[in-house]
């Protein structure tokens, strides 16, 4: 494979910066993501592959790092040169590195750039994938919930210059077909993904539905949220109405519009919902 020379120098990245365009957005800490990390010291950034764990914290990092080892399980045997898509903290990069890739992390997130860093040495490219301007040449294309972020015809046109003779793995929800009602907007349609992969030249390989294992984290994410934040935000109401009643008069309004949003999206964290409109899937391509 014909690989470009770049630096490997991790705290300068081997790339030069993403191409500056009408659309390009600056980088942004996604606060959610260090929030897990920080503050529920989740290693891994994703979905959990749930085994009959309880609806723990301890149960969601088992999930978490079954997912992570079964998503790599997935890396044909000759991969060595890994391109990870949406990198996280550089838990899953570290566990490619361990065992004799070299992997690049991308994302348009500083927080995960620094931590990614700090934790692999690997190169880190601080950019979205729609924008990157990377020139060498990889093995394998990773992306583990990063996919949903990119336009469909930009993620096939970028990805396959990359992996001239590779493969695309990619892990992610997606809105299934025929359904005029979805839990949300987010994820790509199913059948439009696959139907523009194999128009880029992608051929699938294999391809698993593993929605049901992975639903339990969104149930315990409801749990945490009925146990622990409803609670908070009522007390927190109510303390601010009992202690500061002229701001919360003030406010009373935005308050409540605020309180009625969450309740609303509280069906987004409904797992037989999720499993009722969207699939989860893993798909590993190859470049025909």
């Amino acid at each position: 494979m014909t690989t470009a020379t770049h630096s490997t120098d991790p705290a300068t990245a081997s790339v030069a910066p993403a191409r500056t365009t009408a659309k390009a957005r600056p980088p942004k800490v996604d606060l959610s993501l260090k929030i897990l990390h920080e503050v529920f010291g989740l290693e891994h950034l994703h979905y959990g592959l749930w085994d009959g764990e309880p609806l723990t914290l301890d149960g969601l990092k088992a999930a978490q790092q079954r997912y992570q080892d079964y998503l790599h399980s997935w890396i044909p045997g000759d991969v060595r040169r890994v391109l990870d898509v949406g990198a996280g903290v550089g838990t899953g990069a570290l566990a490619l590195k361990r065992r004799g890739c070299h992997v690049e992390g991308l994302s348009p997130d500083p927080y995960q750039r620094e931590r990614f860093i700090a934790l692999t040495g690997l190169p880190f490219h601080l950019a979205r994938f729609q924008e990157h301007r990377l020139t060498a040449a990889f093995d394998l294309v990773l992306m583990s919930e990063s996919a949903q972020y990119i336009p469909v015809a930009a993620l096939f046109a970028r990805a396959r210059p990359l992996v001239p003779r590779g493969h695309l793995l990619v892990a992610d929800y997606f809105r299934r077909p025929n359904l005029t009602r979805h839990l949300n907007k987010s994820g790509h349609q199913l059948d439009a993904f696959l139907a523009a992969a194999a128009a880029s030249g992608f051929e699938l390989v294999r391809r698993e539905d593993v929605t049901s294992r992975v639903t339990p984290t969104l149930d315990l994410a409801r749990l945490w949220v009925e146990r622990h934040a409803d609670p908070a935000l009522r007390i927190g109401y109510e303390a601010l109405a009992r202690r500061h009643r002229i701001v919360f008069w003030l406010a009373r309004a935005l308050i409540e519009r605020l309180l009625a949003k969450l309740q609303s999206q509280r069906h987004v964290l409904d797992g037989a919902e999720f499993a009722r409109t969207k699939s989860y899937e893993l798909m590993l391509f190859r470049v025909r």
